[in-house]
């Protein structure tokens, strides 16, 4: 993971005089400057450059499931979650080589440690836009094989089905750590947030920084559809991944090159521009991806495979304003 620049202790010391006290003063007898000094200026521009991804989530009118009901969506979002990474973990051993999986811990990056809970969703930060797509279409399988009866079915019988929206931006993000528990912030949560909370059509939704890291790096987000591990590998984000892992266990959903025929993978990606959100004095273009893909699965212990398509999103284009009332 890219660092995600820390808001320091003795930085807001410095800045602020934080840790003097008294705190409140009843005089003002001192006048401070009211901007930033050049060193400050570029002490705060090294918290402020780098982006990072962050996918959004949430339950599509949470609050108005029923009273009874709405105590154990959390358990249910927890399975979902937990079993989103350790399919990934078994399943993506070159894309996901840096994170702990449920039963191994050896890996560099724990995926909680990047996980907001919102109460009704979370956020998750991940290495790249990239890393995001495989997990939404994961975890949309599972929560699809949960809608059909084929996961949790006793608390499905008792919750019934579950219907949700997503956001991925790509823009800053920075951590602070306040007694001992490291929190995120930053315009790539708020502006998430901000889509998420936009929309009435329970789609996927990408950012226009999301949408032009697709552009540079693989020539445009439709090309998830031919784009190989041979090709990732050309990418600063991957650039220090071990290689031997290309060769080894199960690379799903992302083939190792080009030339390698698969039944799974991602087989449509539909993307569009449906409007505007404002951040601050500028504009956010944001656009709606519609992904098909091919996933194969075998049970645990299990010789029987079966072969599934999921849909992530939809492909209605109105705009983010044009229908509905929020939930």
């Amino acid at each position: 993971m890219k660092d995600i620049k820390d808001i320091e202790t003795d930085f807001l010391n410095a800045l602020f005089s934080s840790n003097v006290i008294p705190r409140i003063r009843i005089d003002r007898n001192k006048v401070y400057p009211d901007k930033f000094t050049k060193e400050e200026n570029k002490r705060i521009e090294e918290l402020i450059t780098d982006k990072h991804t962050v996918l959004g989530f949430d339950i599509y009118r949470y609050s108005q499931y029923e009273k009874e009901k709405q105590p154990f969506l959390p358990h249910l979002l927890e399975k979902i979650y937990d079993e989103t990474w350790q399919l990934i973990t078994q399943n993506f051993e070159y894309i996901f080589q840096k994170y702990n999986s449920i039963t191994n811990r050896s890996g560099e990056l724990k995926a909680q440690d990047y996980y907001i809970d919102t109460g009704d969703g979370f956020f998750q930060i991940f290495e790249s836009p990239i890393h995001a797509v495989i997990f939404v279409l994961v975890f949309g399988t599972i929560m699809q094989w949960y809608n059909s009866d084929l996961f949790m079915p006793k608390l499905h019988a008792k919750i019934g089905n579950m219907i949700v929206r997503y956001a991925l931006t790509y823009d800053n993000i920075y951590k602070y750590n306040r007694k001992k528990k490291t929190n995120y912030f930053g315009a790539g949560i708020i502006n998430n947030a901000r889509i998420l909370s936009k929309d009435k059509l329970n789609r996927f939704l990408i950012d226009d920084s999301t949408f032009k890291w697709f552009l540079t790096s693989i020539a445009g987000i439709e090309n998830l559809m031919s784009i190989s591990i041979k090709d990732l590998i050309k990418l600063s984000e991957f650039s220090s991944y071990d290689i031997e892992k290309m060769e080894k266990g199960q690379n799903a959903l992302i083939r190792v090159d080009n030339k390698t025929l698969s039944l799974e993978g991602i087989k449509s990606v539909d993307v569009q521009k449906i409007g505007t959100i404002k951040e601050k004095k500028s504009e956010i273009d944001i656009y709606n991806l519609h992904l098909q893909a091919t996933i194969e699965y075998s049970p645990f212990l299990s010789k029987q495979i079966r072969v599934f398509t999921i849909s992530v999103g939809n492909l209605n284009t109105a705009g983010l304003d044009d229908v509905g009332t929020q939930n």
